[in-house]
């Protein structure tokens, strides 16, 4: 009871207070005697029906002999500094001081580059290195624009109202953006938001790519002196979104034009092999996990199938092991010694394969697998 047992994002903890003799039983006890799954009845009669829920949610496995700590942030269950700050981070960002509430979906969804899209969540988060922005987090250096020198460089300034900023978006065709009444709030990211909720994603996109192609000649112009003049500028900007818009495009309509053809199709083992296909289904709501499989010959003939469910809910890729685990017991009863096991699961695969080793229940699981 003094340790975070449960699963999942929200409190690890068993609540208190429970009954009395709850506090002396050991995992074992909640166990069958004669197989290693969870005792149900006793956890009905033990538990409140959401306590119960919760711990019959962890999975069993048989190589798991002795209590492991693990780390959830990472799928094999160890702990590693990059996903500790990526954890960290969330935090912040999600708390009330940080959090900043819009439309995010609509900047991701801008017809442009990733790297043009990128630019604009800098520029809302407010995390674009603009000298202004720099001299707040004590870095000492000047405030004066880099490319004109006449003013403080702050990110309206640098995009929005330095001359050779408002010259560029007139040479990108984009002057009645610029100009449009709508969109002269006092800071960057009300802009952006104002525009991505009232212009087309292609019109915000030939944006994004500009203002890219703005920061990109102030660097240059920063770094190496070599500043473009606006109307290059902007021609640049309209030419590459142009080129990326026309390739997406064309990507877009060959993903949209593959045919029956071009799908993946059932492939009939060597011959004396047998192929079974298996799968894992979850059912909302049910609080269970199911299972399904069946085994074909090399002339595609049924031999055989089961179906099979536990009343535990797990990830995807956690289900997907555990069908997979199945599946291959399955096999062994029914003594099929020549099988190839089909998934559509590429981490599970992958992981087989690599024979990752970690904490996690997944890699337990796999684990098991690659025992059989």
């Amino acid at each position: 009871m003094h340790d975070p047992w449960y699963r999942g994002s929200a409190n690890r903890w068993v609540p208190s207070p429970q009954p009395v003799g709850v506090y002396q039983l050991s995992v074992r006890d909640l166990l069958h005697k004669n197989y290693n799954a969870w005792n149900i009845a006793k956890f009905r009669n033990l538990f409140s029906k959401d306590v119960a829920e919760r711990i019959l949610a962890t999975p069993l496995v048989s190589s798991v002999r002795e209590d492991k700590v693990v780390w959830e942030e990472e799928r094999n269950g160890c702990y590693s500094v990059k996903s500790g700050y990526k954890l960290f981070m969330c935090y912040i960002i999600g708390s009330d001081k940080y959090h900043v509430a819009d439309n995010w979906n609509g900047i991701w969804k801008v017809q442009a580059p990733h790297k043009a899209r990128h630019l604009l969540w800098h520029l809302c988060r407010g995390c674009l290195p603009t000298r202004y922005r720099l001299l707040e987090r004590r870095v000492e250096c000047t405030l004066n624009c880099p490319v004109c020198d006449e003013e403080i460089e702050d990110e309206l300034h640098i995009f929005f109202r330095c001359a050779v900023a408002r010259d560029s978006w007139c040479a990108a065709g984009l002057t009645s953006v610029l100009h449009n009444a709508a969109y002269q709030q006092s800071n960057v990211m009300d802009r952006i938001f104002a525009m991505c909720s009232n212009e087309s994603s292609d019109t915000v996109g030939r944006v994004a790519m500009l203002l890219w192609c703005i920061w990109h000649n102030r660097n240059d112009k920063l770094w190496n002196d070599n500043g473009q003049m606006p109307r290059q500028i902007g021609r640049y900007a309209f030419d590459v979104w142009n080129y990326w818009y026309s390739v997406h495009k064309l990507q877009s309509n060959s993903v949209s034009m593959t045919t029956e053809t071009d799908l993946v199709r059932w492939e009939k083992p060597p011959i004396g092999w047998v192929k079974c296909n298996v799968d894992v289904a979850f059912v909302s709501g049910s609080g269970k996990t199911s299972v399904g499989l069946c085994f074909r010959d090399n002339s595609g003939q049924f031999m055989a199938g089961m179906t099979q469910w536990q009343q535990t809910v797990i990830s995807s890729v956690e289900g997907e092991a555990w069908a997979l685990l199945v599946a291959m017991e399955d096999a062994r009863h029914r003594g099929f010694d020549r099988v190839q096991f089909e998934s559509d699961s590429k981490v599970l695969i992958e992981a087989i394969h690599m024979k990752r080793r970690g904490n996690s229940e997944f890699l337990s699981i796999v684990h098991d697998i690659c025992l059989h």
